[in-house]
């Protein structure tokens, strides 16, 4: 629905094809990886230093069961998102003279919210500071508003159907149109960034 002074719309997005999604998501499993492979190479560090590393048939070993658990970790990953969230995320949008902002729609709030609260229970359960605040995180951020004024760059994806905004540090927005909505929605944003707003199209 659109208004002179403001446009809303509901959409649903793909996960595993949206290259958008899947970008944000693989940078999620990157940074898990490397934390996995410091964790192995901290491990092996005393082989590595020795020069045994290559001579030891059981750090051979470790070296390929660690590579299994991170290909185990995206093959579960990929699979608990078709099974779980149908593959598909739903998302409102309310951009106005004031914002952009970005709703967690009910269904889908309510079950990202059984997953923080695992999350969360978990880490508390066995001591796992990381897993409580990662619950803990997600949980505060199901919904995101940006403020006009603090938009620093806005890229215009037209065939894709996408734009991106980007403020402050860590703080940005990925914009999903409808093909119906995408050019009033982007003269929209267009408008409302300031001049010192970088804007890009590809």
């Amino acid at each position: 629905m659109s208004t002179g002074e403001n446009i809303e719309w509901d959409i649903d997005v793909s996960i595993l094809t949206n290259r958008f999604i899947l970008n944000e998501l693989l940078r999620v499993l990157g940074i898990a990886t490397l934390i996995t492979a410091a964790i192995v190479t901290l491990i092996m560090l005393p082989s590595i230093l020795s020069g045994s590393m290559y001579t030891s048939s059981s750090n051979a070993r470790d070296a390929k069961y660690a590579l299994m658990l991170i290909g185990i970790l995206f093959l579960f990953t990929a699979l608990f998102i078709i099974a779980y969230y149908g593959n598909k995320y739903m998302l409102s949008y309310n951009l106005d003279s004031r914002s952009v902002s970005t709703i967690t729609r009910e269904n889908q709030k309510a079950k990202n919210s059984k997953i923080n609260f695992l999350l969360i229970f978990a880490g508390l359960l066995t001591g796992n500071p990381t897993a409580a605040g990662t619950g803990f995180l997600a949980a505060s951020h199901q919904n995101q508003d940006i403020k006009w004024k603090n938009v620093k760059k806005a890229i215009f994806y037209p065939k894709s159907k996408t734009i991106t905004l980007k403020a402050g540090f860590a703080e940005k927005s990925i914009v999903f149109c409808t093909p119906e909505n995408y050019y009033s929605v982007e003269q929209f944003i267009r408008t409302m960034c300031k001049d010192d707003c970088r804007i890009k199209e590809k």
